[in-house]
Formats: structure tokens, C-alpha cells, sequence
């Protein structure tokens, strides 16, 4: 008997028997196999109840053990009536609620798997799966895993994975934090940004805004409800697929809204399955006492945010015609603000009491909504009534040309697209290409060997820059400076710049900037764009310090008496 088939059936003992000792499982089948010539298979029922396994968890362990195994590798390969089928996969999503079956709640939870977990990007299958057997700790989302036990499901044409109770879930590469079960328990609206799933709330509702919109297939027009609710923690957005009928200033009970996220900003979603009841408890906020809660910095502001409300100082105003693509002539405006805690675009589409010879201006703005311009928010403006002119500045005028927020790196690292911020770390690289680049005239990207990806070979725009990669000891993030930037930094034009390669080589500018740069501490100021792919600090200027990295290591080592 191979030691491998022993093995396996210890491990499916154990998945029911969590605490049983695995050197004594493995002695039970060993007996039954000396003493009665019985092999795992047969003497799994028997192990399982010497366990104290129960009789139904014993009978559906079987049930899977005994039948044979399909493994497959891709979905592709599945019917629609194939069950214990093994199959490694990717977990995309897994959103964990509660259910009523046959009048019995039960936890269950939904997602989505990829086949092909190692193979090309892009040549994976996805197929929606459903977990009866509560996996929640086994199937993070971005983790692989291999199902065994699983079977195919196919309704209306359209196959996807059942995961039963017997089934078993093998971690093959970690993933994100396990996933939070479902509960009928109300959280805090903070609490709900931050979640992926279902979520119940407790909350005033502060607008409700119908809408119609196109079905995306063409087939007519649905009518939804757009609105925001908010507590003490906060507020978040809602979109109701089904009948609403609850005023604002109402406080409503919202049991089992799922979570999405709209752009970078989560959202709750009410669907036919979400109920939504007046709620009552008198110390609950008072509308008046809510908006100041559901008001947000410009720090807080991520893209997607609707029903926005800001007090700001607008520092610039603009106006631009244009015509778009239907031939209209249009004006819009446009400008740039600021609070204490940073700065960020605002738009508007109506004119604004905003006269750019007076400024600046302090501003209330309400029910906005943000959207994202070169990687950092942008508020939009759709009315005039949506602005107000403050009489009294809420803070004393802030100087916008020295208006840099404070911020540590593994915040901007962690956090979302911010503008007007500093941040101090150390410089570790700087990379090669830093200096003088060409671009592609039409698009400007950056050309390699004289072409561009996108429109071939072109006469290049000269340009420069400085790319090199900050750290702080706990965080790390790229640091670009664009030409002016460049040039403020060097003291250099282009001109002179180019002069400089041409005379001593791309090589020697680059190693005369790593001399210059690296192990010195620096204080980088300008925005930070945050997006799959990690951080990138786009600096207006750096103030490098002047201490030489071996001073500071010096001073380190006499402070902390260390010797050499």
C-alpha cells in the first residue's frame, strides 16, 4: 500500500476532525490494513467514527471519497454533470453572505475563480462559483487554490463551480486577508468602506436623487435611486436597483447591501434581497449635526465620490471655450483649490460668482461629485446652486505658494492620489535614463530608439528629467521630476544640460547625479499618484540635505556608541 494513498485519507480525516492527533489517524488505517487487509478506502467510514465524526459529515466525506475523481486544468474541459472534480484556480472574489434556504439561514458565500492560475496572463476562463461548506479562511481573493470535491452547476446555459460541504480548498498561494463572514449585525459606515461583501448599516439619510438610465444592452431605460446616508464614523453613497421610499433626514435600517467600489470610492448597492426599514433611537445625530460629519477635506476626496460636500479656497480661475464632438460651442471653467489638509482641481460647468481678479475666494461646495484628472481628484461642478460664496473664511488665508502638507511616505504609498503634499526619505537609485529624453510629438510618450509605440518613427521632442526611487525604511516609491522641475533642482537649463552629455557622456551626467544624490536624505514636495502599480511622486522641487551619508552615519554611530 503506498504511503501517499495513507496520506490522503489522514488529511480528509482531519478536515472533520480537526483535533485529532494525525500519528493516531494514521495508526487506525494501519491496523485496519495489517489486521483486516481493508485499504484506506474501505476503512475510511470506520476511522471517521473512531474519531467521533458525525454520522452526516461521515456519510458526505464518503460520498466524495468513493466516487472517482475528475482533474481537470482548464473549465473548458468540465460538463455540466461532472462532480468531484479537482481543478487549481485563482480566487478573483469571494463575497460571503447570509441566505435563507428551506427556512434556515445559512452562511454562503459567491465569487468569482480563474483557471490556468500560472499560465499567460490573459488565457485564463472565468466562471462564477458558490461555496456551500463556509471557506472563508481558505479563499482570500488573489489566492490560489486547488478545489477538490467541487461540481458543476448549470443554469440557463451558463456553467459555474459549486463548493460543498465535503469539498476540500488547498492553499496553493497565499493571497490577501481572509475574508470577513457575513452578519446581520450593524457596522459603522467606516467600518463599511473598508469591507468587500455585504454589510449592514444603521444611518441618516442625507440625499435621494432619482435617475434614469440606459439598460447597457439597449433594451430600455431603469429607473434607480442615487443617494448618501451618514453616521458619526462618516458617509457613503447608495444606488437602489428596487423601490425606494424613505424621505431625507429619515434614520433607515439598510440589512445586507453589498459593497462595491465605484472608480476608487466604495458604494452601497440595494437590490431585491437588501431590506431597507425606518429605524428608530433618539440619540441618533440630527441631520444639522451630520453634515459636518459627511463633509470632506480635499485629503479624503477619492475618485468616483458623489454627493461631495467641501469648504475650500479657491486660489485660480479659469475659463476655456471649446466644441465638443457634436459640433456645440461650450464654456468651461475650471480652477484650483485648497484647504488645510491640500489641494486639488475643481470644474464647473455652470458659471460660478467666482470673479478670478478677486482672489482668493472661500467656497462651501455641496453634492458634487469627483473624478480623477492626471491621477489626483477633480471636483465637478454641474449647477451654481451647487456653490456657495462664504462671507467669512473659515481659516485664516492660507499662502498658496508654500502650502505643503505633511505627510509620511508609507501614507502616500498606502493611501489614495493626493496633490500639494511633502513627504522625507532617503534616495537608494537613481535610474539611468535620468536626464536628457525625447518625446513622441503627438502623444508624448517617451520614444525608444527614435519611435514611438503608438505612431512609429517620429522627429523627437527634447525634453528632460530625473527618475530615482525614495525609501524611509519601512516604505519605498518612485520619485520623478519633469523638466522645469529638473532644471530648478541643477540650476540648468536644457541647453546646458545637453551641452554637458554631449561633452562627458549620458554615464558621467548619471554617475555625477548618484554622487550628488544617493544615501542623502531629501524633502520631496508635489503630488503623489497612487495606482496598481505602486506610487509615483511627481515632485515640484526636493531640498536635499547637506550632510554627506557617511557625517550622518558618524553621527549615528557616536550617538548610539557604536564602534568600528
Amino acid at each position: 500500500m503506498a504511503t501517499d494513498e495513507i496520506d490522503d485519507y489522514v488529511k480528509r480525516v482531519l478536515e472533520q476532525a480537526k483535533d485529532a492527533d494525525p500519528e493516531k489517524v494514521r495508526e487506525e488505517f494501519e491496523k485496519y490494513l495489517k489486521e483486516f487487509l481493508l485499504p484506506p478506502k474501505d476503512s475510511f467510514r470506520s476511522v471517521l467514527r473512531r474519531f467521533e465524526v458525525s454520522e452526516e459529515k461521515v456519510q458526505s466525506a464518503a460520498r466524495t471519497a468513493y466516487k472517482e475523481t475528475k482533474k481537470v486544468d482548464r473549465f473548458a474541459e468540465l460538463g455540466n454533470e461532472d462532480s468531484n472534480v479537482t481543478i487549481d484556480v485563482k480566487v478573483v472574489t469571494y463575497v460571503s453572505r447570509i441566505q435563507t434556504v428551506r427556512g434556515e439561514e445559512k452562511q454562503i458565500a459567491f465569487g468569482w475563480i480563474e483557471d490556468v492560475p500560472y499560465g499567460e496572463s490573459g488565457k485564463s476562463e472565468r466562471w462564477d462559483f458558490k461555496d456551500w461548506g463556509e471557506h472563508a479562511e481558505n479563499m482570500a481573493p488573489g489566492s490560489v487554490v486547488r478545489m477538490e470535491g467541487v461540481s458543476v452547476n448549470e443554469w440557463k446555459g451558463k456553467k459555474s463551480i459549486n463548493i460543498n460541504r465535503s469539498s476540500r480548498i488547498v492553499v496553493l498561494e497565499e493571497g490577501g486577508p481572509a475574508v470577513s463572514l457575513a452578519t446581520s449585525d450593524p457596522i459603522t459606515i467606516e467600518e463599511a468602506g473598508k469591507r468587500d461583501g455585504f454589510v449592514t448599516i444603521v444611518g441618516r439619510l442625507m440625499a435621494v436623487n432619482a435617475q434614469t438610465i440606459s439598460k447597457k444592452d439597449g433594451s430600455g431605460d431603469l429607473d434607480i435611486i442615487k443617494g448618501k446616508v451618514a453616521d458619526s464614523s462618516g458617509a457613503i453613497g447608495f444606488v437602489s436597483w428596487s423601490d425606494f421610499d424613505h424621505e431625507v433626514g429619515s434614520l433607515i435600517r439598510i440589512e445586507g447591501a453589498s459593497i462595491r467600489r465605484f472608480r476608487d470610492t466604495p458604494e452601497l448597492n440595494i437590490g431585491d434581497q437588501t431590506k431597507v426599514e425606518v429605524f428608530h433611537d433618539s440619540n441618533f445625530a440630527e441631520t444639522n449635526e451630520l453634515e459636518g460629519a459627511s463633509r470632506l477635506d480635499i485629503s479624503k476626496l477619492t475618485d468616483g465620490s458623489r454627493d461631495v460636500s467641501v469648504v475650500a479656497q479657491v486660489i485660480e480661475w479659469t475659463e476655456r471655450n471649446f466644441t465638443n464632438s457634436d459640433g456645440e460651442e461650450k464654456t468651461l471653467w475650471g480652477g484650483e483649490i485648497i484647504d488645510p489638509t491640500g489641494r486639488c482641481r475643481m470644474t464647473a460647468w455652470d458659471k460660478l460668482p467666482i470673479n478670478a481678479e478677486k482672489l482668493p475666494v472661500f467656497v462651501s461646495v455641496s453634492g458634487a461629485r469627483v473624478r480623477s484628472w492626471q491621477g489626483t481628484p477633480d471636483i465637478t461642478i454641474d449647477r451654481a446652486d451647487q456653490v456657495e460664496i462664504l462671507g467669512s473664511p473659515p481659516w485664516d488665508e492660507i499662502d498658496a505658494s508654500n502650502h505643503w502638507v505633511q505627510h509620511d511616505l508609507g501614507g502616500l504609498v498606502n493611501g489614495s492620489s493626493v496633490n500639494g503634499v511633502e513627504t522625507t526619505g532617503c534616495i537608494v537609485s537613481v535610474r539611468p535614463d535620468s536626464g536628457i529624453i525625447h518625446r513622441c510629438p503627438e502623444c508624448r510618450r517617451v520614444l525608444r530608439d527614435h519611435a514611438c509605440n503608438d505612431h512609429g518613427t517620429v522627429e523627437g521632442v527634447k525634453d528632460m528629467r530625473l527618475r530615482m526611487v525614495i525609501d524611509d525604511g519601512a516604505q519605498s516609491a518612485s520619485i520623478l521630476l519633469n523638466g522645469i522641475s529638473t532644471e530648478g533642482y541643477l540650476g540648468k537649463d536644457i541647453d546646458q544640460v545637453t551641452s554637458q552629455i554631449d561633452d562627458f557622456g549620458a554615464e558621467t551626467f548619471v554617475e555625477g547625479l548618484r554622487a550628488d544624490l544617493l544615501g542623502r536624505s531629501v524633502i520631496a514636495r508635489g503630488r503623489c499618484l497612487v495606482d496598481e502599480q505602486g506610487a509615483m511622486f511627481l515632485a515640484s522641487e526636493i531640498e536635499v540635505s547637506s550632510t554627506a551619508p557617511a557625517d550622518k552615519s558618524k553621527a549615528v554611530r557616536a550617538k548610539w556608541g557604536v564602534a568600528i
